[in-house]
This record gives C-alpha cells, sequence and structure tokens, in this order.
C-alpha cells in the first residue's frame, strides 16, 4: 500500500477554486436580489402613482356627485347649467336659421372657446350671405366672421362653398329667442300661415 507524501515544511492548504467559484456565485446572487429589490420599488411607485390617480378622480367624481345634490349653491347651480347647456347656443343658431337650400360640409362646435366653425353650399352667393346675416343679427351671436367664399362650376350644378366661423357668447341663461326673420323671410317649418283667433270672453255664450 502507497502512503500519500506528507510534507511537514508547507502547510496543509485546500485549492483555492471552490472558494473562489462560491464567492463568485455569491456576489451574482446579491447583485440579482438588488436587481429585483429595484423592480420591486419601480413597481410599488408606479402603484402609488396609480392609487393617487384613483383618489384624484373619486374626489372629483364625489365633487360632481355634491354639486348634483347641492344644487341650492349658487356656483354649482351654474356649473351644471354650464354642462347641460354647453352645446345648446350652437344648436339653437344652427337649426332656426337652416333652410334646405343650404347643403352642409361639415360642422365644428369648440364649446371651450365657443366657436362654431361651418362650411356649407348654396346655389348662390346670395344665399350664403343671408344664412350669415341671419347668424350675425341673432342675440347669441358675439362675433360672425366669413372666412371663405368659393364659387364651384359644377358639375352637377353650379354652387357657392362657404365657411363661416361664428362666436356665441358666454352662458347666462336659456338660449335667447329671437324674432329677427330667417334667412330669405321664410317662415319656420310648420308655422300657420293664419293669425289665430283672439281667446273668447269669460261668460260669453
Amino acid at each position: 500500500m502507497k502512503t500519500a507524501p506528507v510534507d511537514f515544511i508547507r502547510g496543509n492548504r485546500p485549492p483555492a477554486g471552490p472558494g473562489l467559484m462560491a464567492i463568485a456565485v455569491g456576489i451574482a446572487l446579491l447583485v440579482g436580489a438588488l436587481q429585483y429589490l429595484a423592480i420591486l420599488q419601480e413597481h410599488g411607485r408606479e402603484l402609488d402613482a396609480r392609487d393617487d390617480a384613483m383618489a384624484q378622480q373619486e374626489r372629483e367624481r364625489q365633487a360632481v356627485s355634491r354639486a348634483h345634490r347641492d344644487l341650492e349653491n349658487p356656483r354649482a347651480a351654474e356649473l351644471m347649467a354650464m354642462q347641460r347647456y354647453a352645446t345648446e347656443p350652437a344648436r339653437h343658431l344652427i337649426e332656426r336659421g337652416w333652410r334646405p337650400n343650404i347643403a352642409l360640409l361639415s360642422l365644428e362646435v369648440a364649446t371651450a372657446t365657443r366657436e362654431i366653425n361651418l362650411v356649407f353650399e348654396t346655389r348662390t352667393a346670395q344665399e350664403a350671405l343671408s344664412f350669415a346675416d341671419y347668424l350675425e343679427s341673432q342675440p347669441n351671436t358675439e362675433r360672425m366672421v366669413v372666412k371663405r367664399q368659393v364659387e364651384k362650376p359644377g358639375p352637377p350644378v353650379k354652387s357657392v362653398e362657404t365657411a363661416l366661423q361664428v362666436i356665441w357668447r358666454a352662458y347666462k341663461g336659456m338660449p335667447a329667442t329671437s324674432d329677427a326673420a330667417a334667412p330669405n323671410d321664410a317662415p319656420p317649418s310648420g308655422a300657420s300661415a293664419a293669425a289665430a283667433p283672439p281667446p273668447a270672453k269669460e261668460g260669453a255664450p
């Protein structure tokens, strides 16, 4: 049996390879743990931001709900009325003066700036200007500008394309009605040509 040589001068040291490998693995695990912790912290911040946004939306909903319930507050009533009638002046202005000889091409309504951008076609320029004069004469109109007017030779028929910009007045109640005549002096549809008879006196047979 062969015995292993023993050197009493050099110390009996284990090989360095496994120890260095264990240190490298430990460092890698530590770096991975730190990176995972950073990811968890980022997810935590995103969740906090989402919770803050949801809390803000909930506060806004509660404010709207309180405004619905507390209509005795003048400011709340004003805000609710502005929301309810945001596009009412625009609809009121356009519908009352609209006629079958006006062909709508595009319509943009911006409630923030109270603007109506309207593009339409008519057979003649006079019909378009008549409609523009009607819009300008309404009490709800603050400013009216003819942005563009172009004649189209056709086919199929000659027409005039007109672009208008109308700015209505700030909301101060229900849209005002106007006794001004509509374009071309045409009566509103369904209006009776004959005047209504006077009401009968009380006690008359």
